[in-house]
């Protein structure tokens, strides 16, 4: 019995070592893309709400594909809707490339928010149904600790191709990446250990018989204001995140400041992520401090927000970024934990992509939002303003410490 136990245990590291590479590699190149794509699109858009709305435009695709994309992930298996995800992006790459105006990126925007939502829905669906009992955090953790490293080293190739190369080639760099991507995870990702329907059987099954938008949100939010609280905090966060990859690379341009300037900052902002993402999942799974990690990592990143729209030296800008990477690591692993918990009772691929969808409304507003307040009050007036958005969350949070300590120790 020991024996099988060790078996089932190597599996689950398999899986999540697997799950980690492919994450790895793809977030690598889509922050070299990302990085890019800002540049671009500022130089597309005659201002910075037009900016904002073209930066959101993936996010908004993504998010009408991921409540769909979890159902038919647990349909047609996890495994084959990341390689599909992947020849998805892949193609994506070349689209971008020949992107002449407005109307042409929004297309290739569509492109490739549909196929991301495929990617990242099954890619977290599989972690956490890899993930044992107790453990929750430690396996989220590590996952998204090897997603924060490939946006840790992605935007610093970014800035480099993008001085060296021009604002093109970044995103065939994308493409390329996204195909070896797809094949190393077609090659180390653990199979299927039963069959699962093919594709367009299931397709009419998720649509006919799942009616899946209205069954994803019964099943995420009969759990009451614990997952009124997870949805929301997603939300937030996937504003936080994506506001900061869409509006830094113009900041810092503005700013007279180097591309690789730029992509150093940008890095700055994931790296504490990549380095506390693990120990927090590690130390909140051991105390269960869900509250004080979630209230604390809102105050410390609104204050950093706030201190990093100030700043203009690039030695501040490096150590403020962080700061804020460091706060949102403890705010994101803790909202990710009561997430795991809470989807043990639930089918994983229905709730999961609820997650998904609140995260991606998040990165759709975030760039919005960051857009019209930087053409009301400047790019630095933006980051001040979603600094006092936190801390104003924060109080909210606080008000919710009783709900939490109860699941806390209902998880435990």
């Amino acid at each position: 019995m020991r024996i099988l136990r060790v078996l089932r245990a190597n599996r689950r590291n398999r899986t999540l070592l697997a799950l980690g590479t492919v994450i790895l590699i793809y977030t690598f190149a889509t922050s070299v893309m990302q990085y890019n794509l800002a540049l671009f699109s500022d130089g597309l858009s005659p201002n910075y709400t037009v900016f904002g709305v073209v930066m959101g435009l993936p996010w908004l695709f993504s998010l009408l594909t991921d409540m769909p994309a979890g159902a038919l992930a647990e349909r047609i298996g996890k495994k084959r809707m990341i390689v599909i995800g992947l020849g998805g992006l892949a193609a994506s790459g070349a689209l971008f490339y020949f992107v002449s105006g407005i109307f042409h990126l929004f297309w290739a925007l569509v492109f490739f928010g549909t196929f991301e939502g495929f990617l990242t829905v099954a890619g977290m669906s599989a972690v956490i149904a890899a993930s044992p009992s107790g453990s929750e955090h430690r396996f989220v953790g590590g996952y998204t600790s090897a997603s924060a490293l490939g946006y840790t080293l992605g935007p610093l190739a970014g800035g480099l191709v993008v001085a060296w190369s021009g604002n093109r080639i970044p995103f065939l760099v994308f493409g390329a990446i996204c195909l070896v991507a797809m094949f190393v995870a077609a090659a180390i990702i653990p199979g299927p250990r039963h069959e699962h329907d093919s594709i367009a059987p299931a397709l009419r099954k998720v649509f006919v018989h799942d009616r899946i938008c209205l069954a994803g949100l019964r099943e995420f939010f009969s759990s009451g204001r614990v997952s009124w609280l997870v949805g929301s905090s997603v939300l937030l966060a996937g504003m936080w995140s994506e506001f900061i990859w869409a509006v830094e690379p113009v900041f810092v341009e503005r700013l007279g400041l180097s591309p690789l300037t730029g992509g150093l900052v940008l890095a700055a902002f994931v790296v504490p992520f990549t380095l506390l993402d693990y120990p927090i999942g590690a130390w909140i799974d051991r105390t269960r401090k869900r509250f004080v990690s979630i209230l604390g990592g809102l105050i410390l990143g609104g204050i950093a927000m706030i201190l990093f729209g100030l700043a203009r030296s690039p030695l501040a800008l490096i150590l403020l970024a962080a700061l804020v990477s460091a706060a949102y690591a403890l705010f994101y692993v803790a909202v990710n934990g009561i997430f795991d918990s809470l989807s043990d009772r639930h089918r994983r691929g229905h709730v999961t992509g609820v997650w998904q969808a609140a995260e991606d409304i998040g990165y759709v507003l975030g760039p919005i939002a960051g857009g019209m307040l930087a053409d009301m009050f400047q790019l630095s007036g933006a980051f001040v303003a979603f600094g006092i958005l936190f801390l104003l969350v924060s109080f909210g949070v606080s008000q919710m410490r009783s709900d939490i300590h109860r699941y806390e120790s209902h998880a435990a």
